[in-house]
């Protein structure tokens, strides 16, 4: 028995803890397990059994956050600012089933931006809200309306995204299209902005221009003045009827139709409202004896 120990102490030491017997147990039974299984233990036991070979780590953090090869390529190209590098690199992850035609058109819009890096990050909003669309084929429509108006392969590109995320009114939003721009002096800024109200839902469609068109025809209208008319019908096109009704009036009204539309372009567009103009007065009668002269001036009167 030692110094200063109780009696019944060496009995309660020399008995074995049943808990830690069974701990042991298990120990020892996992330990048995893993040689069966060619070395490799239960995961939940880690210190107690052999650890998977190195092979089977993990992927390291740097391999995560490694650039994508065709992504550093543009980011160089255009001379990208690194952390919009590395979102681009983030999204582009989210997107591998379309990568190549997004990297394809991401060099297309950013080889005509201002500012590369700004006009990228409006891009990269796009592909995170499921907006943007890669380069994709050509469009038989687009390609036709192309060749129609010598549009160049950046509004064809832009005519070409139109089809594509607005499919299920592409028709109507095509003809439309094909109405403006044929008043248009300058169809490839025309094609450029009318596409970017559609896309980006600043105008749900493009207002008709068949009522107008039958005013130009009525009043033969040159083509300036036809140019005004289709601008004085997109601007006011939820009061459209209205506004060729005063078009109307004062066309009416004048000698010089065109001369007359251009005048009063501005107000219309905008978005004045016209008095009607006064009566337009009958040319008087020539006084009798104005002979052959008068007759060629349209007049006519017969002799007592």
């Amino acid at each position: 028995m030692m110094p200063n120990m109780m009696p019944g102490m060496m009995g309660q030491m020399m008995m074995p803890n049943p808990m830690m017997f069974m701990a042991m147990m298990c120990q020892a039974a996992a330990a048995r397990q893993a040689q069966q299984d060619g070395g490799q233990g239960n995961p939940l036991l880690p210190g107690m059994v052999p650890q998977p070979p190195s092979s089977m780590e993990a992927p390291s953090k740097e391999s995560e956050n490694e650039i994508d090869e065709e992504v550093r390529e543009l980011g160089d190209y255009f001379n990208i600012e690194e952390r919009w590098i590395k979102r681009l690199n983030e999204t582009m992850k989210k997107r591998m089933d379309t990568k190549s035609q997004d990297i394809a058109k991401l060099y297309e819009v950013l080889e005509r931006a201002r500012s590369p890096t700004g006009l990228l990050t409006v891009k990269i909003g796009e592909m995170e809200c499921g907006q943007f669309v890669g380069k994709i084929k050509a469009d038989k429509d687009v390609e036709r309306l192309a060749r129609k108006f010598k549009l160049d392969e950046h509004v064809k590109s832009r005519l070409t995204e139109l089809a594509v995320r607005l499919k299920d009114m592409k028709d109507m939003h095509l003809d439309r299209l094909e109405q403006h721009l044929s008043y248009s002096k300058h169809p490839n800024a025309m094609a450029t902005l009318l596409a970017g109200k559609l896309l980006e839902h600043e105008v749900e469609e493009l207002p008709d221009l068949k009522e107008a068109e039958q005013v130009m025809e009525k009043f033969r209208l040159d083509d300036d003045a036809k140019s005004k008319l289709r601008e004085i019908v997109e601007k006011r096109a939820s009061e459209k009827t209205e506004v060729l009704a005063t078009v109307r009036k004062h066309l009416e009204a004048s000698q010089h139709p065109s001369a007359m539309l251009c005048r009063i372009a501005r107000s219309l567009i905008d978005g004045e409202k016209l008095d009607d103009p006064p009566e337009r007065r009958a040319p008087p009668r020539p006084a009798p004896g104005g002979g052959e002269r008068d007759r060629e001036r349209g007049y006519d009167y017969a002799r007592d």
